[in-house]
């Protein structure tokens, strides 16, 4: 951004922007979304597959969280993005 003669204001606020978006689109919403999986997955497991041991349901639990994630980042990366655009993007 600087060697494009963008200022220190406009620095901060691209850096802003980057921060805030990969904060959410890679930390926050994957991880929750993961761990909202996971505890659907070793419920419904417990319920209905409780003659699986222990282990192996463990197994599946952390597999099943795995598999998810291409399913999910680009529905993730796409709501992050419309976020960004109708607030901090808006605002700054």
């Amino acid at each position: 951004m600087f060697k494009k003669g963008g200022g220190p204001k406009k620095i901060l606020v691209e850096t802003g922007d980057a921060l805030l978006w990969q904060t959410l689109a890679s930390v926050a919403i994957p991880g929750l979304v993961i761990n909202r999986i996971c505890a659907f997955t070793q419920r419904q497991l417990q319920r209905n597959a409780s003659k699986i041991p222990l282990t192996p349901r463990k197994i599946i639990t952390v597999s099943v969280g795995l598999i998810s994630i291409p399913f999910i980042i680009h529905p993730i990366d796409a709501g992050v993005t419309i976020f960004m655009n109708n607030t901090y993007r808006k605002w700054i």
